[in-house]
């Protein structure tokens, strides 16, 4: 049960880039941000006592030839749930969080189930 990660290199893209997006591209999805520095952010949506949190981190750092790119998703409520998408159980969070996830993933030119695992 825990969180769904994916970890790629973007070649030619900037890690400040990177996090400019996750920024937009959360407050297009009512997603507010939680926590900010510069190889980070963390956006949240929804309450953990109603239907549960979604949360969208995403870290990034330059290094050679583009940015190395990790983003977790998860749905915390009364414990923490990846975005699995064919899970039973709490699967209308985790299925609202895997869109956001996998949409953000695919607005950055990634395939979202070739680098997604759900631990």
């Amino acid at each position: 049960m825990g969180r769904s990660i994916a970890r790629f290199l973007l070649p030619n893209r900037t890690a400040e880039s990177i996090l400019q997006a996750a920024h937009a591209f959360g407050a297009a999805q009512g997603m507010r941000p939680a926590t900010w520095s510069p190889n980070h952010v963390a956006l949240t949506k929804g309450s953990i006592w109603w239907t549960g949190e979604r949360w969208l981190s995403v870290a990034a750092l330059n290094v050679p030839g583009g940015a190395d790119v990790q983003v977790e998703a998860w749905v915390e409520g009364l414990g923490q749930l990846n975005a699995d998408p064919g899970a039973t159980f709490g699967f209308i969070p985790r299925r609202d969080m895997w869109t956001i996830a996998a949409g953000f993933v695919a607005r950055l030119g990634v395939v979202p189930e070739a680098v997604f695992r759900h631990h």
